[in-house]
Formats: C-alpha cells, structure tokens, sequence
C-alpha cells in the first residue's frame, strides 16, 4: 500500500500540475468588452551623432562632417573596396609617420570637420604601412564610422553616414541659361 502511494501521489500531482499549467496559459475571451488593445513596442528614435553637409561628392571638393558632442574617440572611414582608414584616434598611439587628421582629446568637443577629398590623407589599417595614405581614391560609396570602438559587429554601437563620390570633376551644366544684361539705349 505504501508503494502505491508513494507512486500514485507524485503522479497525480504531476498530471495536476501539467492540467493546471496549461488551462491557465489559455487567454479567457472578453465577452463584455468589443474594443481589441494591442501592445506596441516602441523604440525611441536614435538622434544622430553624425550628419554631413552634402552626400555626393565629386573630386576636389569639401563637406563638412557635423557632430552632436561629445564625439567619441573614434572615426574611420571605409572605401568602396573595403578599405579601412582611421581618420580620428589619439595621437599617443602613433607608429612611423601615421597621424590622425584630430587627435581624440581635441574631437571629443568638436561640432564640425572640414573633410576634402582631394587631400584627404589617413592611417590605412595595414600591418606594415607607417605613412598616412589618400583616402578619395575611387568612385563609389564611403562609409564614415563612429565610435568608442570601430571594429564591432553590432551596428547599434557605431554611427555611420555614407557619402557618394565620384572620382573626376563635377560636370558642368551645360543646360543654364546665360542672360546677358544690356543698359537701355546702348544699342549698335
């Protein structure tokens, strides 16, 4: 008798415990109320940190990066190859003759960076390389990062804005009217 109970009662309680379980889990319907509520997740919009004056660039020409400081100490810029180049890192880490365009310490207040591609030099990121290197070397899209760390696979940790560039002049427009202004009474 005493195995039976001993069986018994642990298995009763289970299949108590398994019924319990699961009619609770079951939402009862309202039946008074005709108005459905549904719970929406909300993520606050992230204000950006980084904003550039133009997007499509062409050779030779200048944009302005703009900051929400602090900045972080970081910022590298990624070319249409996959090449990374550190534009901003503290200048205490240098080796050779690589140096950042602003070193973090003076970044981290800065609301605004004068960026030329037709002089842009940074650090490459190449084992081997200790001289700063031109970065606007090819058309397609550069990718500008910002950090406190720039190697990182979660992209909710870094700030990017990407710009268009082309590698020659800007065309000129050849569709604008020229008006040539002529003083009344002055006629041949």
């Amino acid at each position: 008798m005493n195995t039976v109970i001993s069986v018994g009662l642990p298995l009763v309680a289970l299949v108590a415990a398994g019924t319990w379980s699961t009619t609770n889990s079951i939402e009862p319907k309202a039946t008074t109320s005709t108005r459905t509520e549904k719970a929406v997740a909300v993520t606050p919009e992230k204000t950006p940190k980084m904003r550039a004056s133009a997007t499509t660039l062409y050779k030779n020409e200048s944009f302005d990066l703009r900051f929400a400081t602090p900045n972080a100490p970081y910022l590298g810029v990624v070319d249409p190859a996959g090449h990374f180049f550190y534009l901003v890192f503290p200048a205490e880490t240098t080796v050779g003759e690589l140096k950042p365009l602003v070193d973090s310490k003076a970044f981290s207040s800065l609301g605004t960076l004068n960026i030329n591609t037709g002089t842009l030099k940074a650090d490459p990121y190449i084992y081997g390389v200790y001289e700063n290197q031109q970065v606007f070397t090819q058309s397609g899209t550069y990718t500008f990062i910002l950090g406190a760390n720039l190697h990182v696979d979660d992209p909710m940790l870094v700030e990017k804005i990407t710009i268009k560039y082309t590698h020659k002049p800007r065309p000129v427009s050849t569709t604008a009217a020229v008006h040539v202004c002529e003083k009344p009474g002055l006629s041949s």
